[in-house]
């Protein structure tokens, strides 16, 4: 009669088990889903996050020889990075008309090349973190109350909006921005 009471048992316990996984799961996948709104705020803002993602990763140019920037480059490049620098905030249509100019003006498809390898090296290392804090988070690494950490609470207190936020006065991408200006002034 014990092992009638296990067979039973055995099977709904784990069925249960695989529900409950399942229903835990689809809310954390609902939480993460970002809803029209974010996603054109998202899109709106892509130019400044390129700009960004460029501007972070120019001072790597200068680690090889062959990709490091002429003075007569650093003299087009300085007054982009000075502006960014002291901008209250960056609109989408300027940071596409500084990309512009950086990639078809200013630099060599040399350079640009190597940029790229750097965007995908960037990419792969952020895919890495990403899938360890996945991995984390699944094995009970933690369940974030509703509203923290969903997205980057900006520093200086903008919202995320199209031309409120300058990216360039925050955090590490400001203090590695102010050290490139600084180098590429002494060329």
């Amino acid at each position: 009669m014990n092992k009638n009471l296990t067979v039973r048992f055995v099977p709904a316990a784990l069925t249960l088990s695989a529900l409950t996984v399942g229903v835990a799961s689809a809310q954390q996948s609902a939480q993460r889903q970002m809803t029209p709104e974010m996603q054109a705020r998202l899109k709106a803002m892509q130019p400044v996050t390129d700009l960004a993602q460029t501007v972070r990763l120019l001072p790597d140019l200068e680690k090889n020889k062959a990709t490091a920037l002429s003075r007569a480059q650093a003299t087009q490049l300085l007054p982009i990075l000075t502006t960014l620098q002291k901008a209250a905030a960056v609109q989408p249509n300027d940071a596409k008309k500084y990309l512009t100019q950086i990639e078809d003006k200013i630099l060599t498809a040399k350079q640009l090349t190597a940029l790229d390898a750097l965007f995908l090296k960037a990419e792969k290392e952020r895919e890495a973190q990403r899938a360890q804090r996945q991995n984390a988070q699944g094995q009970g690494g933690g369940n974030r109350p509703a509203g923290q950490g969903a997205g980057r609470p900006d520093q200086n207190g903008q919202g995320g909006q199209p031309g409120q936020v300058n990216p360039f006065k925050q955090d590490r991408l400001a203090d590695g921005l102010k050290a490139y200006v600084a180098l590429l002034k002494k060329k």
